[in-house]
């Protein structure tokens, strides 16, 4: 309910965000260009002068700095098992009977109960055709570019493909390891039934579904990201090649980053009452379907079509 509610909160400033979209991107680069050392100065000359982007940029920052702190000081309350101090209560809330009731939370659970391993021959096989494939049309492209390199429609696939290959390329090891430790442990039974947990209490369990949670938003999040800066930089006009090496870099970025940040999830929330496992969840779900629900409602800038 707070997630829903804080996504409400803050429709009006993801519009106005699109609103000054152009001028946002531009004073963001005028800052990169800028030394460390100067950037005040430009912030205070464009904020004397009233300009309006820069303005909102300023408070945008200081709200959702002010939400990030308030989010973690309800996190670090031990309000579960210790009496809540009533300071944290608006006058219009009931204060809590203790023990607290409806802590009890169930969610399903499918527990395997029986592996198979795949041959190691089929496992090779597996891999063997993919990179084949794409080793082959790799190979009909540099006979063919001399008479294809300029249909527009072709292009399009090339850039399409050029995609596929850097999200593959940026996390291949990983993706044959995960595989094969699945196709060696392939599941061939297994029984569905519901857990339950203590959310006043730290859940291993609920840690660790966090923890990938959490890797995954974050590879999600510089998937969208690279989208919008390849698209831009295509549209100036940047070549194809460039656009490609600079992709593959920011998905192994991506990748990187959601490792850290899932490691990190996973020692916070260690600390915490499984509750709070929850709360993440619930953000993270609402980030990652926002193109599919929040996103609808808010008016893209011609800019960024």
């Amino acid at each position: 309910l707070v997630s829903v509610v804080q996504n409400i909160f803050f429709l009006p400033f993801r519009f106005l965000y699109e609103r000054f979209y152009v001028d946002l991107k531009a004073f963001e680069h005028a800052l990169k260009k800028t030394k460390s050392d100067e950037q005040s100065f430009l912030l205070n000359t464009n904020v004397r002068k009233g300009n309006a982007s820069v303005i909102f940029y300023i408070i945008n920052f200081v709200i959702l700095f002010i939400a990030f702190i308030s989010a973690g000081r309800v996190f670090l309350l031990e309000f579960y098992r210790t009496p809540i101090n009533k300071a944290f209560l608006y006058s219009y809330i009931p204060y809590p009977e203790y023990p607290l009731k409806g802590v009890i939370f169930h969610f399903p659970f499918i527990d395997i109960t029986s592996t198979t391993a795949v041959s190691w021959q089929y496992i090779f096989l597996l891999w063997a055709i993919p990179i084949g494939f794409f080793v082959i049309l790799r190979l009909l492209w540099r006979v063919l570019k001399p008479l294809l390199s300029k249909s527009k429609l072709l292009l399009r696939y090339r850039i399409g493909y050029n995609h596929l290959i850097i999200i593959i390329g940026s996390f291949i090891g990983t993706l044959i390891i995960l595989s094969t430790i699945l196709l060696r442990h392939f599941p061939t039974s297994a029984h569905f039934y519901y857990l339950t947990a203590d959310l006043s209490h730290q859940n291993t369990t609920f840690n660790i579904i966090t923890a990938v949670c959490t890797f995954f938003a974050a590879l999600y999040s510089g998937f969208q990201h690279n989208r919008e800066e390849s698209a831009e930089a295509r549209k100036a006009g940047i070549p194809e090649p460039i656009i490609a090496i600079v992709s593959k870099n920011t998905f192994k970025n991506s990748f990187r980053n959601g490792i850290l940040l899932g490691v990190f999830a996973f020692w916070v929330t260690r600390l915490m009452p499984c509750s709070h496992d929850l709360s993440v969840l619930a953000f993270e779900a609402l980030y990652v379907s926002s193109p599919i629900t929040f996103d609808l409602i808010i008016p893209r800038s011609k800019h960024r079509a």
